[in-house]
């Protein structure tokens, strides 16, 4: 494995086993100021135990042992999330739609414009960018929610749902002025404004029950019983 940086945040994974092609990927990328990593095979590139949340993969098709679809593969098995752009000299039309198919980024064919590679990267750069800003605000999003006591999660949930603050008290056995506190809190809590923009805090990211097709609140579980 041979390692170069620049000082750029974002990381560019190389997985060749000719060593020729892994000095000229690595030459044309740090020419435009991206980090390198480079690696001779798939074998190294998973022993190597890729953590990096900003970057993209640069990898050849076919190599010896474990192919370069094998390798991507392999990574979906493990949830790598890095864009793969797949360089081959003896690929066709349906191995590069076969490899799109399975969630590849782009496939180039050898010998490539040094233009199209650099092009592909940095759009893989940045739809990783892109990515990974959406985790990061689901994150907060998960973390204020963290901050709300099960009881605010509890008329939380039912507001999201549509019911009004009046309903809640019913349907909780609590007067409407401690449902009236407890929005107020959550909205406080969550640094929000009003109940519509607590309602567009929540959806965002919020997926369906299997159970009872109704929408939990991220990070809850999905049928969560009265408390």
């Amino acid at each position: 494995m041979q390692a170069t940086k620049t000082g750029n945040a974002s990381t560019v994974f190389v997985v060749d086993d000719e060593a020729s092609v892994r000095d000229s990927l690595t030459w044309l990328l740090n020419s435009i100021s991206l980090d390198v990593r480079t690696f001779e095979s798939a074998k190294d590139f998973l022993d190597a135990d890729i953590s990096c949340t900003h970057g993209c993969v640069v990898l050849d098709v076919r190599m010896q042992n474990v192919s370069g679809l094998q390798l991507q593969q392999a990574l979906s098995e493990r949830g790598f999330k890095l864009p793969i752009i797949f360089l081959s000299a003896y690929g066709d039309a349906q191995m590069g739609a076969q490899a799109v198919k399975k969630g590849a980024f782009d496939f180039l064919q050898k010998p490539y414009r040094n233009q199209d590679l650099l092009d592909a990267v940095n759009a893989a750069l940045a739809l990783n960018r892109e990515m990974a800003d959406k985790q990061n605000e689901k994150q907060k999003h998960l973390d204020l929610l963290a901050t709300l006591s099960q009881r605010e999660m509890e008329i939380l949930d039912k507001v999201v749902a549509g019911s009004s603050s009046k309903e809640i008290a019913k349907l909780l056995g609590i007067s409407y002025k401690t449902v009236e506190a407890h929005r107020g809190r959550i909205i406080s809590k969550l640094g929000l404004k009003s109940t519509g923009d607590l309602m567009h805090f929540v959806m965002r990211g919020s997926s369906h029950c299997s159970d009872c097709g109704r929408q939990p609140l991220p990070g809850s579980s999905p049928c969560r019983p009265a408390a």
